[in-house]
């Protein structure tokens, strides 16, 4: 949503940001030196939606103007009399599954909320179909995959770091980076990495799962080639991107979650890395099978690691795919597709 603000100031004026966090404090918006106007709320989070809402919605009686929501939680509490185009991400998880009784958590809420909404703009079929349930009548619904950011300007310094995290200098480096979180497929990537004696890792991210892949490293006798960056941005993530060979993050689905749609398949692919992905979720949607990425059934190991044999070994493939990559995320950055989105509102 940083981003479409962003790249939104640029085509209509003025732009307007409500969002959590009065905590970070003035000091912390102004050091972000945003083309667009913020306005933070703080609190317990049903007081602080109710704020939001009510704060909204006298602006937009002062001054009409589309709204862009993250998600169906942003619009619950605005008043229905708006007449103002209200569009609403959805992004995935935030819409249950069919629980144990045949029915969905939060069903009439969600629904309701989503009567206030003129459009919803789906990030992926995965997420659509996902949301579908919850759906008002006559609620039109847009598939857009999400953009992704121009990379970030990389200095000597974040070159030197980005190629002080690998391990060994002669061994095929493959990256994953993400939140550390059990349906990313970190697991995956580690095992199939460690069958390899060809074969280095650095896994970017922070995340409640980094204790059990840490182990898993250990268990493996893996810890001089694979390591953990933890978080990684700005300048760094684009160096680390640029110094990898092949972008590995193999996901499946644990419970009810897996990817919306996967950004970081795209990021990768905009410094022309190709992906193993797994086939679940929207990841799918965020590749293109045999020509950027190869996207596999990520609850098999051997699944992951023949993939991976594929680009290893094969480097002509490898290079072809790159090419590939880096011409499908271009297509996908923000510039080119901001004018696609705020046409939803009319704009």
């Amino acid at each position: 949503m940083g981003a479409f603000a962003h790249f939104a100031t640029k085509k209509t004026q003025p732009v307007h940001v409500f969002a959590d966090g009065r905590s970070f404090g003035l000091d912390y918006d102004r050091a972000l030196n945003t083309p667009y106007a913020i306005k933070r709320f703080s609190g317990l989070k049903p007081i602080r939606r109710r704020l939001k809402a009510r704060a909204l919605a006298r602006r937009v009686h002062a001054m009409p103007a589309p709204i862009f929501a993250d998600s169906w939680k942003s619009i619950e509490h605005l008043p229905d009399t708006l007449s103002v185009p209200v569009i609403v991400y959805a992004h995935g998880n935030e819409y249950p599954r069919v629980d144990d009784n045949g029915g969905y958590a939060k069903q009439a809420r969600i629904t309701k909320a989503l009567k206030k909404a003129t459009t919803l703009i789906a990030v992926s079929h995965e997420t659509k179909s996902r949301a579908t349930p919850f759906l008002p009548k006559g609620l039109k619904v847009d598939i857009i995959h999400p953009p992704v950011e121009p990379a970030h300007a990389v200095s000597v310094s974040d070159t030197d770091y980005a190629e002080g995290v690998w391990p060994n200098p002669n061994l095929t480096r493959c990256l994953v980076l993400c939140r550390l979180i059990d349906w990313k497929g970190v697991d995956m990537a580690i095992r199939a990495v460690a069958s390899r004696d060809d074969c280095q890792l650095v896994i970017a991210g922070i995340g409640d799962d980094k204790d059990r892949l840490n182990d898993l490293v250990a268990e493996h006798i893996a810890h001089d080639r694979i390591v953990f960056a933890g978080r990684v941005e700005a300048g760094r993530k684009s160096a680390l991107f640029k110094s990898a060979d092949i972008f590995l993050q193999p996901g499946r689905k644990v419970g009810d979650q897996c990817e919306g749609f996967g950004i970081t398949y795209v990021e990768a692919a905009l410094h022309g890395l190709p992906s193993i992905s797994g086939d679940q979720g929207g990841a799918p949607e965020a590749v293109i099978e045999g020509e950027t990425a190869f996207v596999v059934d990520a609850t098999k190991l051997e699944n992951v690691t023949e993939a991976l044999e594929k680009l290893v070994t094969n480097t002509d493939m490898r290079s072809r795919m790159s090419i590939n990559a880096k011409a499908h995320a271009d297509k996908l950055l923000w510039p080119r597709q901001i004018d696609r989105i705020l046409a939803v509102a009319g704009i």
